[in-house]
């Protein structure tokens, strides 16, 4: 591969990786930004918003957008705590319980 050939490649990797860390500052996504950001295929977010899972708008009837905190609430569904957490919450239940028993 000669030098430019080399640099073309760079500059296409350095223009990807710039289009896709300005996605992260955009407050509405189209399906296939959103599907980069939430890391799926463009199909899987389509059956997504298909079946009503993920919030969006469709203000010209074709068109789909999400919002980003609409994708990042439906991201963080299921939320699953540490233990660490778990514990912590147990120990501040106990507390409120003692204070409120004595």
């Amino acid at each position: 591969m000669t030098n430019i050939e080399e640099l073309q490649k760079e500059i296409q990797s350095l223009k990807k990786v710039l289009k896709n860390s300005t996605l992260f500052r955009k407050r509405v996504y189209t399906i296939k930004e959103a599907s980069i950001v939430a890391g799926v295929s463009i199909s899987y977010m389509q059956k997504l918003v298909a079946s009503h899972q993920v919030p969006h708008s469709k203000p010209t009837g074709k068109l789909i957008f999400i919002r980003r905190r609409d994708l990042e609430k439906f991201l963080m569904k299921n939320y699953i705590k540490t233990n660490s957490q778990i514990e912590e919450s147990i120990a501040n239940t106990l507390r409120g319980l003692r204070k409120n028993h004595n």
